[in-house]
């Protein structure tokens, strides 16, 4: 198992850490604290670095901070000689593409596709890499996990920072050494002040040991909202409503699902139900983002406040489930007006031009008014989870504001502030579950998991008519690493709905006010949602791919989610719309007894294979079928 170990530089002097010791006393002013457990049954460790000035007066630059800087002993492998292509058991590091520009997810499915998916990046001799992520969003352009291996070993490195983080891989003839920590770090701190830097979660695996799966169980018992939390759901089970849709249309919704027996869990209210806008219909038009920040409900839409709604919800099984973007609110609003203090403001904007400005977490004010409105509207409605999105760049607002020779600070204090805020929710409202949604997928990293889900884990699902195989591609994806994952449609079609199965689950065919359902499509959501009721234990497990792990139309996505306690499992088979084959064979992965009875959730049917051999049919293109194994009897 790796030792812990960080570096820094001080008033121009390099250190490192030798001996087991967990406090260092650098001079004076200076104290650092290493904070790290073991998990051996894992073959992993995890830490952080907290640094104190106990002195009077300010302490020495800090400058070069690597919370994690380790070799690994992953020996350099040639190629055979110039022009032969790179084998299996080069020296690699996996990277995940990050969330893609917007822009995209309208026009581009094969753009949009490729977040979530895994680049190898191998090494020529001595060679350094450099990663980074965009606009002070953990998971925007790269996410912060990374697979570093060769000969068939290697470890899972996963940074937890919800900022601005870097990595480096460096190559040598026998080893990689990766360092990571914050992107703008240059400081010194002032006397009693104390704060924490990025965390740090090392998995090694030995040669022909399954390390996806590995890791997915060392975040499901150790750094998922299920292990970190007192949350008792392994997800969401959520039905959309836009939130600029009449109270009365909500409540007529709600009683049309009650009536056709499909059981949601959580009545998702998204964006457009607060402040003063005039037109609110739905998300791609109207003037409700120009509200953002005003936090009292909209009572030309929502005439009783949305506690109606509330109470409709209950009725019907369901909590509510409310979208806030906090930390922004444009300059026009009363809030940034009365109190600009508490708000960290971005570069000048042309006049008359609505700017976004950043409540300020590290400042104390700031900080209880975002803490006491997000839990009056926790309170008031009974919310089931807590739905928070950010849709903005940070890295400009946190420049501006630092100190002379206190560079990242500003940045420090607004993430440990968020950390905090969502630590006292959690505390206050006992099984509150916390939806991470950032623009779709933009603040996925290892502290983000341990309170929250990634429910909403990319916008290309804002889409009313957004492609399945994307979807479906995310998912193979996202699997790498995430046993509690999200993911959504507003298309109200079977293949759809399945192509949606995670760990969390959500539906908006019936979300804003132009849309309608008929009773073949009520048919199909109750259809979707009784088989996922049926399965969703499943999802958080082991996962193996035996499809397609990219955007194709004519392949199929076959996935299987295996128990490994129990032997029993699924799998969720798409034939997609261009392929030209009917049938498919694979081989079940995983501990499987020698003979498994099959049950088919379309029909009904059962079967027994043997030495995990199945064999799949679907004689349509676009099509799915859901299989469910256990272990054979007799």
């Amino acid at each position: 198992m790796i030792k812990p170990c960080f570096s820094f530089t001080y008033n121009g002097n390099r250190f490192q850490p030798e001996g087991d010791e967990r406090v260092w006393k650098i001079d004076n002013t200076l104290i650092v604290m290493l904070k790290a457990v073991e998990y051996p049954e894992f073959d992993a460790v995890h830490w952080l670095l907290e640094f104190e000035n106990t002195g009077s007066t300010n302490s020495g630059i800090l400058s070069d901070l690597w919370d994690c800087d380790v070799f690994f002993s992953l020996p350099y492998k040639p190629q055979p000689r110039p022009g032969y292509l790179f084998g299996k058991g080069s020296q690699a590091v996996s990277v995940m593409q990050g969330m893609v520009a917007g822009s995209c997810y309208l026009c581009d499915d094969p753009a949009s596709a490729t977040e979530y998916s895994t680049k190898e990046v191998y090494f020529r001799g001595k060679q350094l890499f450099q990663f980074s992520n965009t606009s002070s969003r953990s998971s925007d352009g790269i996410l912060p996990f990374f697979t570093l291996k060769s000969e068939g070993r290697g470890a899972i490195a996963a940074i937890g920072w919800t900022g601005g983080w870097k990595a480096e891989i460096q190559s040598t003839n026998t080893s990689l050494e990766f360092r990571s920590g914050l992107q703008n770090a240059c400081f010194y701190l002032k006397p009693g002040e104390k704060l924490r830097t990025t965390s740090i979660l090392i998995m090694e695996y030995a040669k022909g040991e399954d390390a996806s799966n590995k890791f997915r169980r060392l975040i499901r018992e150790h750094f998922s909202h299920r292990a970190c939390t007192t949350a008792t759901r392994d997800g969401l089970l959520a039905f959309e409503l836009w939130g600029g849709l009449p109270s009365e249309k909500m409540k007529a919704r709600i009683a049309e699902l009650k009536a056709h027996g499909i059981c949601f869990e959580d009545l998702w209210i998204d964006a457009g139900w607060y402040g003063q806008c005039n037109q609110c219909d739905e998300p791609f038009s109207g003037d409700w983002w120009h509200f953002t920040g005003d936090w009292s409900v909209n009572r030309r839409v929502h005439p009783q406040g949305m506690e109606d709604v509330r109470d409709a919800a209950a009725d019907a099984g369901m909590r509510p489930m409310l979208w806030f973007e906090p930390e922004r609110v444009l300059s026009h609003l009363p809030i940034a007006q009365s109190h600009p203090e508490w708000f960290l403001q971005g570069k000048p904007v042309p006049e008359g031009t609505e700017a976004s400005w950043i409540l300020n977490y590290g400042n104390e004010d700031a900080y209880n008014y975002g803490l006491n409105t997000l839990s009056n509207a926790i309170r008031t409605l009974n919310m089931g989870c807590y739905r928070q999105d950010f849709n903005t760049g940070l890295t400009i607002y946190f420049e501006l504001h630092d100190e002379p020779d206190r560079r990242g600070i500003t940045e420090i204090r607004h993430i440990c502030g968020m950390y905090r805020l969502w630590d006292t929710l959690l505390a206050r409202f006992p099984g509150l579950i916390i939806d991470n949604c950032s623009s779709g997928g933009r603040r996925i990293d290892l502290e983000t998991l341990q309170r929250s889900i990634p429910f909403f884990r990319t916008d290309y699902q804002c889409a009313f008519d957004a492609t399945p195989e994307v979807i479906q591609t995310h998912n193979v994806g996202s699997m790498r690493y995430f046993p509690y994952i999200g993911c959504t449609t507003k298309v109200c079609e079977l293949y759809a709905l399945r192509s949606s199965y995670a760990s969390s689950f959500g539906v908006g065919c019936y979300n804003a006010l132009f849309q309608s359902m008929t009773e073949e499509d009520f048919a199909a959501l109750r259809r979707a949602v009784d088989d996922y009721r049926r399965i969703r234990r499943f999802l958080s497990l082991n996962f193996y791919n035996h499809g397609s792990t990219v955007f194709d139309l004519t392949s199929w996505a076959i996935w299987q989610y295996h128990d490994a306690a129990s032997g029993n499992g699924i799998v969720l088979a798409f034939r997609r719309l261009q392929s030209p084959c009917t049938t498919a064979d694979i081989m079940l992965k995983g501990n499987v007894a020698s003979k498994l009875a099959v049950t088919c959730l379309d029909d009904g049917t059962s079967s027994v294979i043997k030495d995990g051999h199945l064999h799949i049919e679907l004689p349509e293109p676009r099509s799915s079928v859901i299989l469910e194994y256990r272990v054979g009897r007799g």
